[in-house]
């Protein structure tokens, strides 16, 4: 079990989460009401399962919001940018638990003919993004078995490995049956393969000087199909979805490097220092430097 304050968890978290050599991990996040940001934008390769124990948070997956209150939680599909704000009422303390775990855990540890739970969160990322809230009836179920994810604090990993691959394999059914099942990967928008290869090239090309023709390209499409699907499938245009990339990559830079702020929005694809502030600060509701101050983990210059 990982204990956090606020401001132990990385911007990017390009680690994989790990409990001894077992892909996954879970946390324990304690702050309190006078912190606004409770978890600040990131993304990791792992699915994540959150549960807000305590407070109120308003939570951020890519271009959705979702309100939560104690004792509810949400499904976080891998590779998509995330984070929270705190409005829990100033002089109470806001807790939040996360599993944070590797889908191919469950997805290789069954036969074949058994991943059909497991298609549409590799063809329809964007759909698979679950709240857990009281709202919703048929939520019961599922909100009773994630607080036992986060029974096993201080436990040795022999002593309950299996229960809690168990405990996600029973959240993983659940969430299959209330919203995986209902999802099918032939249907709606059929290069959802192609735009989420999109996604992956912009993580691994960002600090180019990319073009619309560049992004197309890059999945055979036309300029103008490309725009079209591309914003059907994530809500953003190509451009402002780049954008989020750069700025979440910013914002490790800014949290684990002493690296001048002009570099770093070099580095990040940005070639005007202003044009990178404005994205920042419209995006993260702060500047890059009032960024560094509150998350640096080494000194600034």
């Amino acid at each position: 079990m990982i204990q956090n304050t606020a401001h132990d968890l990385l911007p990017l978290e390009n680690i994989i989460h790990r409990t001894a050599s077992r892909p996954f991990s879970l946390h324990r996040t304690v702050l309190s009401g006078d912190e606004n940001c409770a978890l600040y934008l990131h993304c990791h390769p792992e699915a994540e399962l959150f549960y807000l124990e305590q407070g109120n948070l308003d939570f951020q997956v890519e271009n959705h919001t979702y309100m939560l209150k104690a004792g509810e939680g949400i499904f976080i599909p891998p590779g998509l940018i995330h984070n929270a704000f705190n409005l829990t009422v100033a002089g109470d303390s806001c807790i939040y638990r996360a599993a944070v775990f590797s889908v191919d855990m469950l997805e290789k540890s069954l036969s074949p003919y058994c991943r059909t739970y497991f298609s549409p969160l590799h063809l329809r990322s964007m759909d698979c993004i679950y709240p857990i809230t009281y709202e919703n009836q048929k939520n019961t179920r599922l909100l009773s078995l994630l607080p036992n994810l986060f029974i096993f604090q201080e436990t040795a990993l022999e002593r309950y490995e299996l229960a809690l691959t168990g405990t996600l394999f029973l959240c993983w059914q659940e969430l299959y049956n209330l919203c995986f099942s209902g999802l099918d990967s032939s249907s709606g928008n059929h290069c959802r393969a192609e735009l989420q290869a999109s996604l992956d090239f912009m993580q691994q090309h960002y600090p180019d000087p990319l073009s619309l023709k560049d992004l197309a390209s890059s999945v055979g499409f036309s300029e103008g199909y490309f725009c079209h699907s591309f914003r059907d499938f994530t809500g953003y245009t190509p451009f402002e979805y780049l954008n989020r990339v750069r700025i979440v990559k910013s914002c490790e830079l800014l949290a684990q490097t002493n690296k001048k702020i002009t570099e770093i929005a070099t580095l990040c694809g940005f070639n005007n220092i202003s044009y990178f502030n404005r994205t920042f600060s419209k995006l993260m509701n702060t500047t890059p430097s009032g960024y560094r101050k509150t998350f640096a983990s080494t000194p600034s210059q």
